[in-house]
C-alpha cells in the first residue's frame, strides 16, 4: 500500500474507512456489475497478498457498515454469500427476481474521507 493511499482516508473514529476496507470498497465500486462470493478466489487474486481471513472479515465489516450490499443466493445448488457494490445487489436481485428489492439509500455518511 502506498503511503498516499493511507495519509487520504482518515480513521474509522472520524467516520472514515481503514485503509483495507476502503481498498476493498474502492474495487468493489470500480466493479459495479459485478457480485463476490464469500470465501471466493476472485478478489484474492486482485489483492494476492492478502489472506482470505482478513478479506472476508473486511467484505462483513462494510456489509455491516452499510457501504457494499449483502445477499444470499443459491448457486449450484449451494447456499452462498455474495457481496458487491449496492447497485450490483439490486441488479442481481432484480434478474433473480427477489420480492425483497430495495434501492439503498444515497446517505452522505458512506463516504470514504
Amino acid at each position: 500500500m502506498k503511503i498516499s493511499q493511507i495519509a487520504e482516508y482518515s480513521m474509522p473514529a472520524t467516520g472514515g474507512l481503514p485503509p483495507l476496507q476502503a481498498m476493498i470498497y474502492e474495487e468493489l465500486e470500480r466493479r459495479g456489475d459485478e457480485v463476490f462470493e464469500y470465501q471466493g478466489e476472485e478478489l484474492l487474486r486482485v489483492f494476492p497478498r492478502l489472506k482470505r481471513s482478513a478479506l472476508n472479515w473486511s467484505l462483513w465489516l462494510l456489509s455491516k457498515g452499510g457501504h457494499i450490499g449483502k445477499v444470499k443466493v443459491r448457486v449450484n445448488g449451494k447456499l452462498t454469500t455474495l457481496y458487491g457494490s449496492h447497485p450490483a445487489i439490486v441488479t442481481l436481485k432484480e434478474k433473480l427476481g427477489q420480492e425483497d428489492v430495495q434501492k439503498p439509500e444515497a446517505t452522505p455518511e458512506r463516504q470514504i474521507a
